[in-house]
């Protein structure tokens, strides 16, 4: 017989024997749980690993993408540093590097601001159109995209198209005197005094309860008496 060693031990104590039954019995558990515990006790361990995987998995998947918020930050930091020369390709390395992120967002943002800079209202409206499709109305980069677009089909001299983006704009908390004073803009472009008039008294309301001195305020009253003048 070969030597006896912990391996291939014949022979195990009583008092050193795991008992599973003992140990359920001492939690006081009912004798049907502990009948179905016996029963199903593979099944448990699977369900029990299967929690932990999860677990486990969820957390790894959590700290990638927190790695990946991290390094979308700094990629889009660095490139709106880089000379002007270079921005525009150093951003969209941000938007294909990081798609569907925040960052990725804000350097199509950028990338549509440039075109403004640039004279290229076509290609800025398209890119602040595409980013207000992809985000929902409550976030706040609605109302700053809608803007863009707003000011893109203005300059772009679609009037018509403008002045919707500008109606819509009046609608959103924070924008409305913008839109307002974009809708009359147009009214006036378009040769329409008395439109224009009644706009601007809307954006003027506005300010109802503001004693403030404010430079703005002050040329729109100045244009209400010009444009009341020329009726």
């Amino acid at each position: 017989m070969a030597d006896e060693t912990p391996f291939n031990k014949l022979h195990v104590e009583p008092s050193v024997k795991g008992d599973l039954t003992g140990l359920l019995e001492q939690f006081n558990l009912p004798p049907n749980v502990i009948k179905f515990i016996r029963k199903n006790l593979k099944v448990i361990y699977v369900v029990l690993a299967l929690i932990v995987i999860a677990i486990l998995s969820w957390s790894a998947y959590d700290a990638y993408i927190q790695k990946r918020i991290n390094m979308s930050s700094s990629a889009l930091t660095n490139a709106l540093k880089e000379p002007a020369a270079v921005r525009p390709a150093a951003l969209q390395k941000v938007l294909a590097d990081y798609s569907g992120m925040s960052s990725a967002r804000w350097a199509k943002v950028e990338l549509a601001h440039i075109d403004m800079k640039n004279g290229n209202f076509k290609a800025a409206a398209e890119k602040y159109t595409d980013i207000r499709r992809e985000i929902k109305q409550t976030d706040p980069l609605f109302g700053l995209v809608s803007f863009g677009t707003a000011q893109a089909k203005e300059a772009e001299k679609d009037y018509d198209r403008a002045f919707d983006e500008y109606t819509a704009l009046s609608k959103i908390e924070g924008y409305q005197p913008v839109g307002l004073l974009g809708m009359a803009r147009i009214h006036e472009i378009k040769g329409e005094q008395e439109k224009a008039l009644s706009v601007y008294e809307q954006y003027m309301a506005t300010f109802v309860g503001d004693d403030r001195n404010d430079p703005e305020k002050a040329f729109i009253s100045e244009k209400i008496g010009r444009l009341k003048a020329m009726q």
